[in-house]
């Protein structure tokens, strides 16, 4: 088990922490790490060789993914409390754990374990007040309609969420899951995730700083020394999306499924090999047709932010989803800071768009 051994370092997991100032708080810090190790050693989760991987030890990987995500909130400080809402946050981590280790086939669904952690003793469900009765009666919930019908979100333990607020004893209880649910060969993988999580947080809190000083056309590559691939393109597509609210610039789509996953993607107007610049300036939120078109060279906007069909494009009526937009004012982030660079639109035109 894992244990405090009264000079800083958790044994099983190195690192120095704030040391217990009496025999009685180290025995309560070692009784309460004891606790917690057993109840996530011992998750209720479903075992079938014939549905689950060796990855995963043949057991369905949803609560531990969840669990990982949580963890990675706590160490970004985006969650700050001991409450837990399922929203567009928690479904982006559990996604990227998903896609990570169990591949883009299909993507598992996150209501489940929210609901089902319900059963360990350290994740409560907060009903809503006055549907405490209709959560305590139903069986199952499947769908997150039901699930917002239901409850407010989950509370944890005060004294698991103070666990998980110091890094040493989050990272092992992490190591924990990593152990008991998966197999050796992807637990590096899913320390990079955790890392990549926090990494792209820093990377968010430094991009949108960045729109605060004077837009620059091309950043010296030195970032890429700093932060990860991964990690950048998280932050870059994170800003970019919540400045536009989800909605494409172009067509004004605005689609996100009931978890909070969005129809939109976050492009570069100058691409990151020739600029090396992720100021969200140089961002703009589109769906798949309009991301595409813009790369393509199909679709610019002008200065005044107009948007430009080339000439290229054909005139029949399968292109009509194109032209109809010619002239059209993008829509704009609520945040003018935010709008996109002159200078990265100028240079679109003059160096992609087929004009």
């Amino acid at each position: 088990m894992l244990r405090w051994s009264g000079d800083g370092v958790i044994e099983g997991h190195p690192g120095a922490v704030t040391q217990p100032t009496s025999r009685r708080q180290l025995a309560l810090f070692n009784s309460m790490l004891d606790d917690y190790t057993d109840e996530l050693k011992n998750l209720r989760t479903d075992r079938n060789p014939a549905r689950w991987p060796a990855v995963t030890r043949y057991r369905a990987p949803h609560k531990p993914f969840l669990l990982l995500t949580v963890f990675d909130l706590v160490a970004q400080g985006i969650l700050q409390t001991s409450f837990v809402e399922f929203n567009s946050q928690l479904v982006d981590g559990f996604d990227h754990y998903w896609l990570k280790i169990m591949g883009t086939s299909r993507l598992g669904d996150p209501v489940l374990p929210f609901y089902h952690l319900g059963t360990s003793r350290f994740w409560h469900l907060v009903p809503i007040p006055g549907r405490e009765d209709a959560l305590s009666a139903v069986g199952q919930v499947r769908s997150t309609s039901k699930l917002r019908e239901l409850v407010l979100g989950a509370r944890l333990d005060d004294e698991f969420f103070k666990l998980l607020t110091v890094p040493e004893s989050r990272e092992a209880l992490r190591t924990v899951l990593f152990e008991a649910y998966f197999a050796p060969r992807v637990r590096p993988d899913l320390a990079d995730l955790a890392q990549i999580a926090v990494e792209a947080s820093q990377y968010a809190t430094e991009l949108h700083r960045r729109v605060r000083q004077r837009f620059e056309l091309r950043e010296t590559p030195a970032v890429e020394e700093q932060y990860r691939v991964e990690s950048r393109s998280t932050a870059f597509r994170r800003v970019v999306v919540a400045a536009y609210d989800h909605t494409c610039a172009m067509c004004g789509v605005r689609l996100r499924t009931p978890e909070g996953r969005t129809a939109v993607a976050a492009a570069h107007i100058v691409p990151w090999t020739d600029s090396h610049n992720d100021d969200p300036r140089n961002g703009i939120a589109l769906c798949g047709l309009h991301h595409w078109a813009l790369d393509q060279g199909l679709v610019g906007v002008a200065p005044e932010y107009r948007i430009a069909i080339s000439r290229v494009v054909p005139t029949d009526p399968g292109a009509e989803p194109l032209w109809s937009l010619e002239r059209r004012t993008i829509h704009h982030p609520a945040d003018l800071n935010l709008r996109p660079a002159h200078e990265a639109l100028a240079w679109h035109l003059k160096h992609v768009f087929r004009g």
